[in-house]
């Protein structure tokens, strides 16, 4: 009886302090630091050199080839000065409405657009799933999706 008594009497301390717990005075300082960094005048150089060595397998490479230049295959688009560089993004439907509007790319600006809205110049005529119909310049021009 002792026991019990003594553990509902820690209990029922533990409880009355946790509710009124003696708060310490806090004294609050105003500090005028102003915060002044050092400038760092060096600049940060690094160099990157060919190692011949595999860091893992510890062999030495030898497939460097000297003198040859890497060329990239795949050509590019060429498009005349007097001409605007449009691709076909994709199209955009929600599925409760019959809205559609085209992601289009154009001179590597994406532009989201509706029929009959223009930009750059460029104005979206007629489109679908896999081609667009765009005029530019009061020329037609079809553009199949990427």
């Amino acid at each position: 009886m002792v026991v019990v008594l003594g553990i509902w009497g820690t209990i029922g301390y533990k409880l009355i302090n946790g509710m009124s717990p003696d708060t310490a005075e806090v004294n609050q300082e105003n500090f005028d630091v102003k915060f002044n960094p050092k400038t760092n005048t060096e600049i940060d150089t690094f160099s990157i050199k060919t190692i011949e060595r595999d860091p893992f397998l510890g062999t030495l490479s030898n497939n460097r080839k000297k003198g040859k230049s890497v060329s990239n295959r795949k050509a590019s688009k060429k498009v005349p000065e007097n001409q605007a560089l449009v691709t076909y993004g994709g199209l955009i439907k929600k599925q409760n409405s019959s809205e559609r509007v085209f992601v289009i790319n154009i001179n590597n600006n994406q532009y989201l657009l509706k029929k009959g809205q223009i930009a750059d110049s460029v104005k979206l005529v007629n489109g679908n799933e896999k081609t667009i119909t765009i005029r530019y310049r009061n020329k037609n021009r079809t553009i199949k999706r990427q």
